[in-house]
């Protein structure tokens, strides 16, 4: 209960009065002149409702190459994702918040990446209150918004999913879960911890948070970068 609640009090969100923005952003994966952005809202009623992290590139990248950047840098998060012809996408997305792996109900087997390739899949949960999941398939899915702008403005519809999401300079992207196919667009984020900030609280030391392959195995979500519709 401590750590959680220590945990809480580092994602600390901007004032009100102030617009989120990049330089608000305090985990970053990748590496590039150029800025983009990730806000996850998993609409499960939980403090903070969202959770947004920053991504670093040159050249082209897509939606699919920032969340999987993300995965793969940030040891609390996973994804369960399901591959076809068209591209890649999103099934499951997870933030193990109290930091000791995210077991799934359905007994979900996570690679040491968090990047989890599967079939499509529904209705699995995070066993552990603390943990945030969402999976979705023929009974929900992940809506994909996009916005632009040094601070995060107004969320449109993605007309595109993951693979096809060509990201610029100040390109944002939300992941909204919609339960039964009711689609909302993410709520204000608060930046997600570093891990470093995490030590420097004292909530984790650099032996817990090294290595996935030192965690509890992750269960499997689906990254199904799709808009209003599945992609």
């Amino acid at each position: 209960m401590i750590r959680t609640t220590i945990l809480s009090l580092a994602l600390v969100s901007t004032s009100n009065a102030e617009a989120f923005g990049f330089n608000d952003i305090t985990f970053w994966a990748g590496t590039g002149s150029n800025r983009a952005a990730l806000v996850v809202d998993w609409k499960d009623q939980k403090s903070p409702p969202a959770l947004a992290w920053g991504f670093r590139f040159d050249g082209t990248a897509t939606g699919e190459d920032m969340l999987r950047a993300i995965v793969t840098s940030d040891p609390l998060v996973f994804a369960k994702i399901a591959s076809f012809s068209f591209g890649t996408a999103l099934v499951g997305l997870g933030y193990d918040t109290n930091r000791n792996g995210l077991p799934l109900s359905d007994g979900t087997s996570w690679p040491v990446d968090g990047w989890l390739v599967g079939q499509p899949s529904d209705g699995a949960t995070a066993i552990e209150d603390q943990d945030r999941y969402g999976e979705g398939w023929n009974t929900g899915y992940w809506s994909y918004w996009v916005s632009s702008g040094s601070t995060l403005g107004s969320w449109t519809a993605a007309q595109t999913g993951l693979s096809g999401r060509i990201l610029a300079d100040q390109s944002w992207d939300g992941l909204s879960f919609a339960p039964g196919f009711v689609g909302f667009v993410p709520d204000d984020p608060v930046a997600a911890p570093e891990p470093g900030l995490l030590v420097g609280l004292g909530v984790l030391t650099w032996s817990v948070m090294r290595s996935r392959s030192q965690r509890s195995p992750r269960l499997f979500p689906k990254a199904s970068g799709q808009g209003a519709m599945k992609s």
